[in-house]
């Protein structure tokens, strides 16, 4: 019996959505056009991502990402969490959202490394307990936000347990909107005074985010995320949104008046969109 075989495709310079377009040479869809028949293609088939990659056999406890890297040709950039293609890795790095170096180790103000974190840190005597001085890198303190998504609230300081109880499945949302808005990254992201919002990005996209990384998100405006006509900005912008009406404002309101963070002031403003 006939093994049966998958049939071998070639480009015609007719775009494979169907549209009537005309493709670029060597080229099966025309700029965009990919992204659309593949949702069409879900919606007509009525199947979800997570049905198909459970019914080829990946999911969370198989990486689909792993099997193309180890079978397919797939590569990963050693500066951040992308993988794909080799060309698509060149095109990543060209674009300047990443260099593809590894983060060298971080330095204080004076040229000091900073301590590893598996280093048991230098503390005082035993049976002494080292008070945490606020303003310092572990704990910023409460910040009232001025601007952006939280405008109007006096978030927790940076080194409160209540950025941790940020729901999963929201810090999921956030992580996948934050690496669109990265990869490749927007040039208003590497204007000077962006920086705190363009390190709270990455560190968003590649789920490690802290207190300081939120007060920066969430105190941010709107045009530190990307021009007015960027999707990518509005969908991390509306993202933020949704953590401050979903948890921070009511997390907020249930905290009582001498907490650390102190009471929520004025109610959050509806998220956009």
């Amino acid at each position: 019996m006939t093994e049966s075989r998958r049939p071998r495709l070639v480009p015609t310079g007719n775009c494979f959505c169907g549209c009537g377009g005309e493709a670029e040479i060597g080229r099966w869809f025309v700029a965009g056009h990919d992204i659309t028949a593949a949702a069409a293609l879900r919606a007509v088939q009525g199947e979800s991502l997570p049905q198909r990659l459970v019914r080829a056999g990946y999911g969370p406890d198989r990486s689909v990402v792993q099997e193309a890297v180890e079978q397919a040709g797939w590569v990963r950039c050693a500066g951040c969490a992308y993988a794909g293609a080799p060309a698509g890795l060149a095109a990543h790095q060209r674009s300047g959202g990443c260099t593809g170096v590894p983060p060298e180790p971080r330095s204080d103000q004076d040229g000091t490394p900073t301590p590893d974190q598996d280093a048991p840190p230098a503390g005082p005597p035993p049976g002494e307990r080292r008070p945490r001085r606020p303003g310092t890198a572990q704990d910023t303190g409460p910040v009232r936000a001025a601007n952006g998504p939280a405008q109007g609230l006096l978030l927790p300081g940076s080194g409160d347990p209540f950025w941790k109880q940020v729901p999963l499945p929201l810090r999921h949302t956030l992580a996948t909107a934050a690496y669109r808005l990265v990869t490749p990254e927007q040039p208003v992201l590497r204007e000077k005074g962006n920086r705190g919002v363009r390190y709270a990005l990455r560190a968003a996209g590649n789920k490690r985010m802290t207190g300081r990384h939120w007060h920066a998100l969430l105190t941010a405006p709107r045009e530190s995320f990307g021009s007015a006509r960027s999707e990518r900005a509005d969908q991390v912008f509306t993202v933020l949104g949704e953590v401050v009406a979903q948890y921070v404002a009511p997390a907020l309101a249930q905290r009582p008046a001498d907490g650390t963070a102190g009471p929520a002031a004025d109610p959050a403003p509806p998220s956009p969109g």
